[in-house]
């Protein structure tokens, strides 16, 4: 809680503490020492002011202590006394001369306490008692409870205030941010627009920009976001929203531009520069794709997310070249040789030299779990099964409370047509690794493969239970209630969560788009679908919805699409596939 204002100080006070500082400077000037006397008992106004000198000291000990970090040479029980003692002359500081400020400074004490926010909180009703139109106070108490999770709490304690000072613009603009935060975009939207058109901050058109953004507005999204930066030509917050928005119309070049723009800046967001190589990936442009990565930070982070963008679009020579900045200071790191494993493999066709390159990742390092699952996956494709299987099982034993090697077993068994033993070998897992929710899923996407669905949605429900934002859990539950046609209510709460858990999944895109179709909510179907296929090209089942979904809008030519791509992608339902198609 960085409070930077200092409690106000009368005019009475101020002078009072200018003539301490001069008698003191008088008596270093002075010629003669005079003997030491006893200090008779401070004034009202003097300990006033000593209280505030010593609660001063004490805080910026505290704050030069916070700033060393490991360095300080304070001890816990030094560092406790000090803040007893801040605490103490800030009480009788409040006590004798209370202002909203200084109960702020007493919640910034207990901040960041190790017991939570309740001894914050607890200065800031103090001061609310005694100062209950403070708008600073009243937002601080509802951040309190926002960084204890309480989102309801802290949006009733808005609301209060807000009933007595309805033309609090500020305070009506935080209360919308924090109903967005919190997910409730309808809600904020409500009241972020009640703030009149004159009175919006570039934040108060941001944060409608977002709300609508999440809600799918795009093109009122693009307006209120372009009036945001138009007022701030350096909010770098709502440039980004509004690229993204670009992004989500494929007003590419727009996008582009407002990311180029974003690292004109002094490239505060990586994440800007990220999505400026993935926009010249979409429009073909892996040239001056290759040329932004090349100029952005040397992290390791940065630049394996950049290869990986390129390896993703199959450009296997620029992400080649990409990673090769890894190499710059000599130290090679365990995922410079994966993922020119993967280039070899993918980009070169070449498991072999990949199976080589494998062999550099060594076996204290994090990535050689991995490592091993990808040599078992190239065995595969080899054709060497046993000496695949015989790879996952040493995986299992070397890390037996690793899910990745019970999973790999599993599907390389699956793969073999021997499902008894995949079934088995997933049981064992959650023998040792109890209600693990990953072996869980993979149990019951095997169900769902041999016509077990009930036994999979059973096991699925209790993931739920277990981990209620378990992602997968969530797309499954969701899918699979609205192609059994019932509970589509809570089939769409089901997958819209997914969504924003991870919203550029194009198969949970496809599921929304699926149980919107379920419920005869067309428009909404076709929108969700129609981003399910930018994001993913190549799945038959997609396409199939694709084709279902424009088919019940009667778009004659794009079910045909659909249907047409869903065959071309090798469908298993080629036979009913084809006969929709017959039937358009």
């Amino acid at each position: 809680m960085p409070l930077t204002r200092r409690p106000h100080i009368s005019t009475l006070l101020t002078v009072l503490l200018l003539c301490l500082a001069l008698a003191a400077l008088s008596a270093c000037t002075a010629k003669k020492v005079t003997p030491v006397r006893p200090v008779p008992p401070l004034s009202g106004e003097a300990q006033l002011s000593y209280d505030y000198l010593v609660y001063q000291d004490q805080i910026q000990r505290l704050q030069r202590h916070s700033s060393e970090g490991k360095q300080s040479d304070l001890t816990l029980e030094e560092v406790t006394e000090i803040a007893a003692r801040a605490e103490e002359s800030l009480n009788r500081l409040l006590i004798a001369a209370p202002t909203p400020q200084l109960y702020l400074e007493k919640a910034g004490l207990f901040w960041n306490d190790p017991s939570g926010t309740a001894k914050s909180r607890s200065a800031l009703k103090e001061g609310l008692a005694k100062f209950p139109d403070n708008q600073i106070l009243t937002i601080y108490l509802a951040n309190s409870y926002i960084l204890d999770g309480r989102v309801g709490a802290a949006i009733g304690v808005m609301d209060d205030y807000l009933a007595q000072h309805a033309d609090d613009v500020q305070a009506r603009e935080r209360l919308g941010q924090m109903l967005m935060d919190a997910g409730k975009d309808a809600e904020a939207l409500d009241v972020l627009k009640a703030i009149p058109a004159d009175k919006r901050s570039p934040d108060a058109y941001y944060a409608i920009g977002r709300t609508q953004g999440n809600l799918g507005m795009r093109k009122s999204a693009i307006i209120n976001l372009k009036k945001a930066v138009s007022m701030d030509a350096s909010f770098t917050e709502a440039m980004v929203e509004l690229a993204y928005e670009y992004e989500l119309t494929k007003d590419y070049v727009s996008a582009e531009k407002m990311y180029t723009r974003i690292l004109a800046q002094g490239d505060p967001f990586p994440e800007a520069r990220l999505r400026l190589i993935n926009l010249n990936l979409k429009l073909n442009n892996p040239s001056h794709a290759m040329q932004v990565a090349l100029d952005g930070p040397q992290s390791k982070s940065f630049i394996l997310d950049a290869a990986l963008m390129f390896i993703n679009d199959k450009f296997y020579a620029q992400g080649s070249t990409v990673l090769d900045m890894l190499t710059a200071d000599g130290e090679i790191p365990a995922e410079y040789h994966f993922y020119k494993a993967v280039i070899a493999n993918e980009g070169e066709n070449d498991p072999g030299k990949a199976l080589e390159i494998l062999t550099k990742v060594k076996e204290e390092d994090r990535l050689y779990p991995h490592a091993l699952r990808f040599k078992a996956q190239l065995y595969n494709l080899q054709g060497k099964e046993a000496d695949a299987l015989a790879i996952a099982r040493m995986g299992k034993e070397k890390f037996p409370d690793g899910t990745i090697f019970y999973v790999l077993e599993s599907g390389l068994l699956q793969a073999k047509g021997d499902n008894a033993g995949a079934e088995q070998v997933l049981l064992d897992g959650l023998a040792r690794l109890k209600e693990n929710p990953e072996l869980t899923y993979e149990l019951a996407m095997l169900y769902e493969e041999l016509g077990r669905r009930p036994e999979g949605l059973a096991l699925m429900e209790v993931v739920l239970r277990a981990h209620p934002d378990h992602t997968n859990a969530l797309n499954y539950v969701g899918y699979t209630l609205a192609e059994e046609g019932r509970e589509l209510e809570r089939a769409l709460v089901l997958v819209q969560k997914a969504s924003l858990l991870d919203p550029e999944n194009g198969f949970i895109l496809d599921s929304v788009a699926w149980v919107y179709f379920r419920l005869k909510q067309y428009d909404l179907a076709w929108e969700n679908i129609g981003f399910a296929v930018d994001t993913i090209e190549d799945d038959p089942t997609v396409w199939e919805h694709y084709g279902d979904i424009a088919s019940a809008m009667g778009k004659i030519k794009s079910a045909r699409k659909g249907y047409n791509n869903s065959l071309k992608y090798k469908t298993r339902n080629r036979d009913a596939v084809k006969k929709k198609l017959k039937n358009l």
